[in-house]
This record gives structure tokens, C-alpha cells and sequence, in this order.
């Protein structure tokens, strides 16, 4: 019997039933052994041994019974974390160090090797996710924040490559739409006729429907919230330019100019990184809002591989935007 910090009120509740019962099973068969025992007696009054086994049953059940008593006591005071108005997320320390600096009353949670903190930003109860990079890691961090803390919003923001030539180091996409685009089939070629990356389709996301149990294919991604971003577009960001664009999310990192061209003409991206993508999904799926802000880190149009003190940048705009960004109904 184990109950832990993370332990359901369901959990906790079917525990102390099961305990009860075993309880009242134990104080059933104890006080009828008792009773029968009582009655022999009385029918053999020479007989004068003593017997222990009714004692013991009885001291067991009302273990049992104490035991029972105590869970439901505690079962009554588990709880979920408190819910959230806002799940922030960054994948690095630097994509949340400032925001965590802006966090009021925070307050560290560990789940599993996941790493969350809850406090306030401007009238948001605000819960701080440090995601680790990259699809496996976001996704699981990002089901974990929204079990745990049931946001209103997720705003997911850190660091990205430059897809467009009009982006410099510093510039934020706030994301209109957010797409993941690491998924291809090539074509057919003989061993010896090399690999033309350029040349492979590219496959769309999809999502299982729950009312169907079939698969939808997202080939344009997923829209960002229109009100966050209308209040994005209104904030400001500390040490660069603010742009409306699309993010793309792939476990890559392209310096190619050829690849980084391909990609902005076949998918629109004006950016790429590792998360936002995928998590925009798991968002649309739970019918979650869902915000994404990318400072550009890495330049090669510029031939800046990267600098990834850019992500100072977004954290400060994303606290500018909890600010900024009314209370969610």
C-alpha cells in the first residue's frame, strides 16, 4: 500500500476502500469466531482454554479499520496542483531563466525527470515548464503540464534558425501557424545513385479524431490563438523586431542555405526549431489555446551558426506578453 504526493483523489479513494473492506472482513470473521467461541464456552462450562485467535482477528481488523480511517482522511486532502491560467514552456535553462526571475511566489514541482514552476506573472497564475529539446522530450513534458496544472494557454517560446532573408539575430516570429515538417518519403533509387534530400516528399502531420478513430492529416499545421497574437504583435520585444510568420519543428538544425531556401519555399517557414510544432498538436487535440514566440539564435544567411544568448530575447517578450495579455475567461 503506497500512496505518493502525485497519488489521484480516485487512487487515494479505491485504496482506502480496499483497506476498509478488508477491514470489515477481518472484524466480521473475528467477532464470529469470538461469538461461537462465547457460545461453546457457555455450552462446556468444564472447558477452560484460553483462545486467541478471535483476539488476534479482532487487534487485526481494527488495524485495518485505523488504517482505513487514516486514508480516508488523506485521500479527502489529495489534490491535483493547483490549475493554471498559463503553461510556459522552454525548452533550455536560458529560455527560462528570465521568466523564472519574473515568477512571483514560485514554487518547484519535479514529475518524473520534468521540472516545473508555479507562481504569477502580471494576473496570470502561471505554471514554468523546462521541456528539454526536442519531439520526445516536448511532448511528454507537455501532456505531464497539462494533466498536472489544466492551462487555459500554452505559450511555448525559445530559440530558432532563420528560414526567411529578412530575419537578423534578435527578430521574434510569433507564430501564425506552427507545423511540423521533419517527416518525408524518398523516392526510388538504385545503390550508387546517391540521395537527393531536396527531392523527398514531405508527409503531413496527423492527428487521430476521436469520434472516428481515424487519422487527419494537418498539412498547414496548427493556427496559433488570433486574440494572443493579436496581443503579441502589441508587445514589445527588447532587443529586436516583432514578425507575424510560421514555425516549423524538426529534429534538425539546417545551415544549408540551399536546405534552408527548400524549406521556406515547400512549407512557407520563416523559421525552424525543435518543439512547437508537435506541441501546437497536442494542444489542438486537448482543445487547449496555444501561442509560439521564436527569437532567431541562428542566422546563416548572415553566417551567425549560433548564439544562444538570443534566448534572453524571448523570455523578456514573453513576460512582457503575460503582462500585457488580459485575464483568460
Amino acid at each position: 500500500m503506497k500512496i505518493s504526493s502525485h497519488t489521484t483523489l480516485q487512487e487515494g479513494t479505491e485504496l482506502t476502500e480496499r483497506t476498509l473492506l478488508s477491514g470489515f472482513r477481518f472484524l466480521h470473521v473475528g467477532s464470529l469466531q469470538a461469538a461461537t467461541s462465547r457460545a461453546r464456552s457457555a455450552q462446556a462450562p468444564t472447558l477452560h482454554v484460553m483462545r486467541e485467535e478471535p483476539e488476534r482477528d479482532l487487534l487485526r481488523s481494527l488495524r485495518y479499520l485505523l488504517c482505513g480511517c487514516l486514508l480516508v482522511a488523506l485521500a479527502l486532502s489529495l489534490r491535483a496542483a493547483e490549475a493554471v491560467d498559463v503553461l510556459v514552456q522552454g525548452a533550455e535553462n536560458k529560455e527560462v531563466a528570465e521568466i523564472l526571475d519574473a515568477l512571483k511566489d514560485a514554487k518547484k514541482i519535479e514529475i518524473g525527470p520534468f521540472s516545473f514552476w508555479t507562481g504569477t506573472i502580471g494576473p496570470h497564475k502561471v505554471a514554468v515548464s523546462l521541456t528539454g529539446q526536442a519531439l520526445i522530450n516536448c511532448t511528454t513534458s507537455t501532456i505531464l503540464g497539462i494533466e498536472e496544472f489544466s492551462p487555459k494557454l500554452i505559450v511555448n517560446q525559445g530559440t530558432s534558425g532563420a528560414q526567411a532573408p529578412y530575419l537578423t539575430l534578435h527578430d521574434i516570429i510569433v507564430g501564425r501557424r506552427a507545423i511540423d515538417y521533419g517527416n518525408f518519403t524518398s523516392p526510388p533509387r538504385p545503390a550508387g545513385a546517391g540521395s537527393t534530400p531536396l527531392a523527398w516528399t514531405p508527409v503531413p502531420q496527423r492527428l487521430r479524431i476521436p469520434a472516428t478513430g481515424e487519422l487527419q492529416s494537418f498539412p498547414d499545421g496548427f493556427a496559433g490563438d488570433a486574440a494572443c497574437l493579436a496581443v503579441a504583435l502589441r508587445t514589445r520585444n527588447p532587443m529586436g523586431r516583432v514578425f507575424p510568420g510560421v514555425i516549423g519543428s524538426a529534429h534538425e538544425v539546417n545551415l544549408e542555405l540551399d536546405r534552408v531556401q527548400w524549406s521556406a519555399r515547400t512549407f512557407g517557414m520563416d523559421v525552424e526549431e525543435m518543439e512547437s510544432g508537435h506541441i501546437a498538436a497536442i494542444a489542438h487535440a486537448y482543445g487547449i489555446r496555444y501561442i509560439a514566440f521564436r527569437v532567431v539564435s541562428d542566422a546563416p544567411y548572415e553566417g551567425v551558426p549560433f548564439y544562444p544568448m538570443a534566448a534572453r530575447a524571448t523570455a523578456l517578450y514573453t513576460v512582457n506578453f503575460l503582462e500585457n495579455l488580459p485575464p483568460l475567461p
